[in-house]
């Protein structure tokens, strides 16, 4: 694009007559129908009123200083701040799918509300979603499946030169502090973690006796 035509775009719009179009028609709308129902055609009022209302805008438009848009284009443009105002009710009802949006989804809403008003929530993801992104877990069966020795799933901690290596569970209890739970809650869970063969973390809150209840492995 040369400079001339650059220069020439804006100029050309500035001329252009027809950006007036729509104010120039609904004042003729509202002149026209106006004499004729003073001539005492009772139907003109109904084109009338809004063409008088429309005309109203235009004028408004043309005579502020806020909005260049409106000034150079009256009537028409306040159709684009209108658009613009039912922007996300026309993306939400008719250009989005059910598993768009943020930070929730029109899927993951429905199912909010379904609970709320204590419905059936049950919903076939699997068929909706795309299974094989990223973050989308799930198991196989194996064409040669491998014996599984034992179901205490365990990871030892700590490396050849460690005095005391620990074996884990993979399953724990997480930091939660005495101070946010009771001595009935503590106790409960260091008996859990005994009963079940897994450690106990103490959270914040240090060690109390209550973790030392029922010799659960306390970290």
């Amino acid at each position: 694009m040369t400079a001339g035509s650059a220069t020439a775009a804006p100029a050309f719009r500035e001329n252009n007559p027809m950006r007036y179009l729509a104010l120039i028609l609904s004042l003729v709308a509202a002149v026209v129908s106006g004499a004729l129902a003073l001539a005492g055609h009772g139907w003109a009022l109904w084109i009338f009123a809004p063409a008088a209302i429309l005309s109203a805008i235009g004028l408004n438009d043309m005579r502020q200083t806020k909005h260049s848009l409106r000034r150079n284009y009256p009537v028409l443009a306040n159709i684009r701040f209108l658009l613009e105002e039912i922007r996300p009710e026309i993306r939400q009802y008719f250009l989005e799918s059910d598993l768009d949006g943020r930070p929730f989804n029109r899927t993951q809403r429905a199912i909010v509300y379904q609970r709320a008003k204590m419905q059936l929530d049950k919903r076939p993801f699997g068929t909706q979603e795309d299974v094989y992104a990223g973050h989308y877990e799930w198991l196989s069966h194996s064409l040669a499946p491998a014996k599984v020795q034992g179901h205490d799933f365990r990871v030892t901690v700590g490396g050849p030169d460690c005095k005391q290596p620990y074996s884990i569970s993979l399953l724990n209890i997480s930091a939660m502090s005495f101070g946010s739970l009771s001595a009935n809650a503590i106790r409960a869970l260091n008996k859990g973690a005994k009963l079940g063969g897994f450690a106990h973390d103490t959270g914040e809150g240090s060690f109390s006796v209550h973790h030392a209840a029922f010799g659960g492995d306390i970290i």
